[in-house]
This record gives C-alpha cells, structure tokens and sequence, in this order.
C-alpha cells in the first residue's frame, strides 16, 4: 500500500509562507506501511543592509537548507521536521567601489600583458638566435 503526503505550510508563526519554498507542494511517497520521512532545516539568519540606506532600511531574510530522507521504522509511520537554527548571522552590506579602483585594475591589466608580451618576444628572439647559430655550425 502506498502513501502519500504533502507539505503545505512549513514555517513558524511570523515568516512570510515564501520562506518554505523549498519544501512547498513536495509530494513524498511511502513503500511501506511503517516508512517515516524526516526533514532536517539548517536556518542562518542574513541581514541585508541596502547601499545608501539609512539604517532602519535593512531587512532581514532567513535562508535554510533542507535535508529530507526516509527510511523502515519499528514505530507508527510518521513525518519528523526538525530545525537547526543557526547561533551565526550573515551581514550582507552593499557598498560601491571607489573611482580609483577602476583606474588600478586597467593598469594592472596593461602591465601584465606588457610583461607577458616582453617574455614571448625574449623567447621568441632567444630562440631564433639559436637556430641561426646551428645552422652556421657555430653552437657548441
């Protein structure tokens, strides 16, 4: 006999139902009569400050990720969902580059391709200067 179940709504009292997306309309299938199906949430809050807000302009946001799998229980046949909330937070700031920033790493690409470019052209020259040089017998 199988069974099933679905997953309607997931998330403690006060999230947005966006934020059991992962796990929203999820159909899970039993084989067995005594089959449990376990979901683990590992839950890190991130705070997400916005480039020239104010300080009450951040907002935060709680990103998970779920494990979910089953196995052949001796006890009735049942859904576990736990939740591992994270003692760590995430602090996202959006901040701008300075106009300088811009000017260093155009320089540090020319430089580099006029290095690269120096050492193809000592190679090249170096290695036409030997084949000159066997070819008029003169290598030793």
């Amino acid at each position: 006999v199988k069974k099933y179940y679905q997953l309607q709504r997931l998330h403690p009292a006060g999230l947005h139902a966006d934020w059991a997306d992962k796990l929203h309309d999820q159909l899970y299938v039993s084989e067995h009569t005594q089959s449990t199906h376990e979901h683990y949430l590992q839950v890190v809050l991130t705070t997400i400050e916005p480039q020239g807000g104010h300080k009450g302009s951040a907002y935060d946001a709680y990103e998970y990720t779920a494990h979910s799998h089953s196995f052949l229980s001796d006890q009735v046949p049942s859904v576990r969902v736990t939740f591992d909330l994270s003692p760590i937070q995430i602090l996202v700031r959006e901040i701008s580059k300075p106009w300088y920033h811009f000017l260093t790493t155009t320089c540090a690409i020319i430089g580099g391709v006029f290095t690269v470019a120096g050492l193809l052209d000592a190679l090249l020259y170096n290695s036409i200067k030997m084949v000159r040089k066997v070819n008029l017998g003169k290598q030793t």
